[in-house]
């Protein structure tokens, strides 16, 4: 009998139970049991140990953030304070907010060793749809936020190889912007050497003449300059072409009417990580272990020369700016703590998860702290804060000092440092696909396993294609934006996950237990809901993390949904 024929009251309750069973397929759960059993059909190699967990974790968090982030966030910035001195409690603080999280990662990771990170502890305790969301935003944070870190790869080195000239071809040391840059800020390079070379051309015509040319540094700058105001007939009537910073586009090579800008460091070093991670975890594991000792001994090294150069007299006044320029410098620092979260995505390829898991997440948070906080009470301690460098601080401090033999080494050190966090991120972002295509949420090509080298091959290879692709339009700061919300998004649902599962499920064997419940959950929660509120993004990041959302939920009803449900599976 269809529906609408039935009497009003047995189709208001069967329409009810209807509506039910729908909104319940969005809320089951997959048991613990069901995804241990999952991997045990298409095991990945078992190959990482504690100690192999804690180097990956040291080489996902160790990277830019220790070699570029610790100047801003000591001496301050466009738009932000500075914690000065006080920048070694700022750590603390930020390490703190990081281990709620990973206190409950830990429990999680234990407790369900496979693949998929927060993905999977999320469909253990929230359900299927929030299972893809957090999915969706950890593919986020993984592989749209290593577009930004390739192209500052790419940056460092395009830098270090300026150090050669004359030693190596110019087209090496001294390459086209259009060749390591993407279109806009291979436009953006050429505008601003235009005007760079305007200025300069003012400043000797005034020169020539015997005025005072000090004018022209206080009338014209790159950032303040805007030549829609300027005639082009007039540049040509005093001999100054003007080509480069009105029509910027014109120094870039076109195929017809597509410009032809692409970031080859970028685009090597993302087809480097993607063999490597092709090859095998345990190869992966061994090239992140020799880059996590380079950067490491870099840093200690820093640490041990900078010493000799301390100034106590640089730590007065210790907090510049109180209590909120600590808290300002705890928000920023962060985000250099992020990656250690990827550790959780290796369970599935660790020899005891349950041992080894709390040891590399808890291990790194606890390593990257120590280290952390040497460099900044070093490099606070051997630069007055105002001539503290924001792009380049360790390496302009030991420049400062006339200890370029050690400034060649930190910038090894920051390359290789980038290096490792590139392949571990690029590692998560390839594990989170693996599990989401093993549970039906993506197609299955996603999951296929290589029969020699037991690594998900396919999927590898088709992320770090996608990575590399993106390196050639999507927006650098954007793409870094954007990662942070999927990570702290990540964080919250995880949190809330270990509560969830503690209530509805309190007698399950838990090989680690995150202490304090319910107050860490709450206290993590409420730390990266903070930080989102802190940390507000632009509205262009806003509108692309609205096309995100709604495409991964387009992709989920059209497609994973169907798929779970078609083939079926139990619920927990």
């Amino acid at each position: 009998m269809a529906l609408n024929n039935l009497p009003d009251a047995e189709y208001k309750e069967d329409k009810e139970k209807t509506e039910s069973s729908l909104f319940s397929r969005f809320l089951r759960k997959k048991s613990p049991e069901e995804f241990i059993k999952s991997s045990e059909k298409n095991r990945l190699n078992r190959a990482l140990s504690a100690f192999d967990l804690v180097i990956l974790g040291v080489g996902a968090v160790i990277g830019a953030g220790i070699f570029a982030l610790s100047g801003t966030a000591a001496a301050g910035g466009a738009g932000h304070i500075g914690a000065g001195p006080a920048l070694v409690i700022s750590l603390i603080f930020a390490a703190i907010a990081c281990s709620f999280a990973a206190l409950c990662y830990a429990e999680f990771a234990a407790m369900i060793p496979v693949a998929g990170s927060a993905f999977t502890y999320t469909y253990a305790t929230l359900g299927e749809l929030a299972a893809w969301f957090i999915g969706w935003m950890l593919v986020l944070e993984y592989l749209i936020g290593n577009i930004a870190l390739a192209s500052s790869w790419s940056g460092y080195v395009v830098s270090f190889l300026k150090g050669f000239e004359g030693s190596l071809p110019s087209f090496i040391t001294n390459p086209p912007a259009w060749l390591v840059n993407n279109y806009t800020a291979a436009k953006e390079i050429y505008r601003e050497a235009g005007i760079e070379k305007f200025i300069g051309f003012m400043d000797s015509k005034f020169a020539a003449l015997g005025m005072d040319s000090s004018i022209i540094a206080e009338r014209f700058s790159v950032a303040n300059f805007d030549p829609s105001v300027f005639n082009p007939a007039v540049f040509e009537r005093i001999g100054f072409n003007s080509e480069v910073f009105l029509n910027p586009a014109s120094q870039i090579p076109h195929l017809g009417p597509i410009p032809i800008a692409v970031n080859i460091p970028a685009i090597a070093i993302i087809a480097l990580i993607t063999y490597l991670l092709y090859l095998g975890i345990r190869e992966s594991a061994r090239i992140t272990f020799i880059i996590v000792l380079l950067k490491v001994f870099v840093i200690l090294l820093f640490i041990g020369v900078g010493m000799t150069y301390i100034n106590p007299d640089n730590w007065t006044p210790f907090a510049p700016n109180g209590i909120k320029g600590m808290f300002v410098g705890a928000y920023l620092m962060f985000f250099a703590y992020i990656g250690f979260d990827a550790v959780s995505t290796a369970a599935e390829e660790t020899k005891n998860p349950q041992k080894d898991m709390p040891v590399g997440i808890i291990g790194t948070l606890a390593i990257c702290t120590i280290l952390y906080i040497g460099v900044v009470a070093v490099l606070t301690g051997m630069v007055p804060l105002q001539d503290i460098d924001t792009h380049a601080p360790i390496a302009a401090a030991m420049m400062s000092v006339d200890q370029n033999w050690v400034v060649f080494l930190i910038s090894i050190g920051a390359i290789a440092g980038l290096t490792s966090v590139i392949l571990v991120l690029q590692l998560g972002g390839t594990r989170i696909l693996y599990a989401m295509s093993r549970d039906k949420f993506l197609p299955d090509v996603f999951s296929k396993v290589h029969g020699k080298y037991k690594t998900p091959h396919i999927n590898t290879i088709l992320a770090g294609i996608a990575v590399a692709v993106s390196t050639l339009f999507l927006d650098l700061n954007a793409a870094a934006e954007l990662c942070n919300i999927g990570t702290l998004t990540a964080f919250i649902l995880v949190c809330a996950g270990v509560r969830v599962l503690r209530k509805v499920d309190p007698h399950r064997h838990r090989p680690f237990k995150t202490p304090l419940i319910p107050l860490v959950p709450i206290l993590g929660i409420s730390t990266c809901l903070a930080l989102i509120v802190l940390g507000m993004p632009t509205a262009k990041v806003i509108i692309i993390f609205g096309i995100w959302v709604i495409t991964g939920l387009a992709l989920y009803f059209t497609y994973g949904h169907k798929k779970i449900h078609k083939y079926g599976y139990n619920s927990h």
